[in-house]
């Protein structure tokens, strides 16, 4: 994710960005920086990266306070932890000055390598699926020829949506077992019911081989949605069998049409989706996000 704050610092720095990250070169290092959950990241990767000059980064981080760090290939990442405030980006800059200017001044005539090959060669910047990455000339020609042909690949799937959609729904259909054993020993609904509706659904439209896109998503959820009612009611009903201590479908439909009755099967109804929606959102969000499936590679823009 992209703030203000990492924004303004990558354009006082004339980097550029993708729609999450700002980065380029700065002297012979390559700069990544981006938002997280109340972190900021600073991503270096430089020249070469021995014991010593992982000593040396250590010794600048402990004299600004900065515990957390992962060693990358070729490189380091820097977590700063935001507790209430946002991170000062001021610090963030004096740091990445303190570490470009050790690594200019001892590997001035070095440059950092392809982060596909790890070959030296010259190099470029270019964002893969919104991902910045440093790359040759030789891996940008193959990557540009991968994507192409999975795009390709992608594009002439068949849809198949309705078969997936049909195999969300039926697959969804073990968890109304679940919904009956919470509502009828519980006698309420939880998120896990959700929960099951939608990897069961999911499983059942990757099954029935719906295609994988932000389509195919929506239709999972929709179908989530549908078993969600379905799994109320059959599970209201399920109580009202145990109550009667008999399966009489004649007897249930004139309960079920009770105004009271169905009010009160409509509080669950509506309690159930208020239960689920957050998880649903999640799912939502998440399959959205790695069901897109169209790959790109180019340039990072101006901020």
């Amino acid at each position: 994710m992209l703030w203000p704050g990492i924004k303004k610092l990558g354009k006082e720095l004339n980097l550029k960005r993708t729609d999450s990250e700002v980065t380029g070169m700065i002297k012979n290092c390559f700069v990544k920086m981006y938002d997280g959950n109340q972190i900021k990241v600073l991503e270096l990767f430089v020249p070469q990266l021995n014991s010593d000059d992982k000593n040396e980064v250590i010794k600048k981080l402990e004299s600004g306070k900065i515990k957390k760090y992962e060693w990358l290939s070729g490189g380091v990442k820097i977590i700063f932890q935001e507790y209430i405030l946002p991170y000062s980006v001021t610090k963030i800059k004096e740091l990445l000055d303190e570490l470009v200017k050790y690594f200019y001044g001892k590997y001035f005539d070095q440059k950092p390598s392809c982060q596909h090959c790890g070959e030296n060669n010259e190099t470029e910047i270019y964002c893969i699926n919104n991902t910045a990455q440093l790359i040759c000339g030789n891996c940008y020609a193959q990557y540009e020829r991968n994507i192409k042909n999975e795009n390709n690949d992608y594009l002439n799937t068949p849809n198949n949506y309705l078969p997936g959609f049909l195999g969300a729904l039926l697959f969804a259909v073990p968890g109304i077992l679940l919904t009956i054993l919470l509502f009828t020993f519980l006698n309420s609904l939880a998120a896990v019911s959700a929960v099951a509706y939608i990897l069961l659904g999911i499983i059942g439209y990757k099954k029935f081989k719906g295609k994988i896109s932000p389509a195919g998503a929506v239709l999972i959820i929709i179908a989530g949605l549908v078993m969600v009612g379905i799994g109320v009611i059959i599970a209201y009903s399920a109580v009202i069998f145990r109550e009667l201590q008999a399966v009489n479908f004649e007897l249930l439909i004139i309960i079920l049409k009770m105004p009271e009755v169905q009010r009160e099967l409509m509080i669950n109804i509506v309690m159930s989706y208020i239960v689920s929606v957050v998880y649903f959102a999640f799912q939502f969000f998440q399959m959205m996000k790695d069901w897109k499936k169209i790959k790109t590679i180019s340039k990072p823009k101006e901020i």
